[in-house]
């Protein structure tokens, strides 16, 4: 038993200098090294044309690996060529057209409707050419319906009231359809009074699987994906956006609703970008990736057409 007992202090100085010790490991953390692949920097290319463009802009850069403290950079040399489908080059973009980190090219005219596919090609010395294709959508077809204060909106700040709009439009049965929706105002300088540019009001829908509110460009986005087969699909889209009464300091001097169609591959574009910037500081949330159509790169070529009606 005394011998025993005598032991006991000894056991319980090595329990301290087992703790201490490893409490010590646990401030310093633990360093595990994690092997990540060789990366060969690729060209990752995005062209988005409306049928009213009248410039195109292509944002060219090269990929980096997250262990790249320069990150991406600007590719100045690249050639971005746009083909019709049957081979005939529509325009090219080259060095000479690359100014403030973008390729721009002005048009004479509005880009207009294309039939048939279009193609984007990227090549540029020391990369793979990377290619895309795409359809321009038809122009929305749809019918509207315009409610002056028409929305009661209740909320922690109050009771205020907003313009209610409804849009119907025609569901093309078996096709997926998008649509991004905007409400813009037009104001004027209130001391020079020159026109400024068109500004994109924020809009509110309540609730509704077809509707998504996309921070990144600021409309809705409608879509049917998952009602492409209902002819109705697309009825009684109902939003509300602010109400410019008669005591509104500066008022806009005109609105207009735009209306977008877009291109399966630009909608899943505009979509998971959006996603992946709200993605917020949640180190172990599950990345959401980016859609993609171009082969052999990254980046999104994407087409859209619009129609604007004056609202008041």
């Amino acid at each position: 038993m005394k011998h025993t007992c005598s032991s006991l202090p000894l056991l319980q100085f090595l329990l301290i200098i087992l703790i201490l010790s490893s409490c010590e490991k646990f401030a310093e953390g633990v360093v595990h090294e994690v092997p990540f692949p060789e990366h060969t920097p690729r060209l990752s290319a995005t062209l988005i044309v409306n049928d009213e463009d009248q410039e195109l802009v292509a944002m060219v850069t090269s990929s980096a690996s997250v262990l790249d403290s320069d990150g991406p950079q600007f590719v100045q040399d690249a050639i971005v060529t746009l083909t019709e489908d049957n081979g005939q080059i529509l325009y090219s973009l080259t060095q000479e057209d690359f100014s403030d980190e973008a390729y721009k090219l002005l048009l004479d005219d509005v880009f207009g409707d294309h039939d048939g596919e279009l193609t984007v090609t990227v090549d540029a010395p020391g990369f793979e050419q990377i290619t895309a294709t795409n359809t321009m959508p038809s122009k929305p077809q749809f019918d509207f319906l315009f409610e002056l204060n028409g929305d009661t909106i209740n909320s922690p700040w109050g009771i205020y009231v907003q313009d209610a709009f409804t849009l119907n439009f025609e569901n093309n049965v078996g096709a997926a359809k998008h649509y991004l929706i905007h409400v813009d105002a037009l104001f004027t300088d209130e001391f020079t009074g020159d026109t400024l540019d068109w500004t994109p009001d924020y809009l509110e829908a309540r609730p509704d699987p077809r509707i998504t509110n996309h921070r990144m460009t600021g409309g809705l986005i409608v879509s049917d994906e998952s009602l492409a087969s209902n002819e109705n699909a697309l009825s009684e889209i109902n939003f509300s956006a602010k109400s410019w009464g008669e005591k509104t300091e500066n008022p806009p001097v005109s609105r207009r609703l735009r209306v977008v169609s877009l291109s399966p591959e630009l909608a899943n574009f505009y979509l998971t970008a959006d996603a992946h910037l709200s993605g917020g500081p949640d180190f172990f949330a599950e990345p959401s990736l980016i859609y993609s159509n171009f082969s052999g790169g990254f980046g999104c070529f994407g087409l859209s057409s619009q129609t604007v009606i004056e609202i008041d």
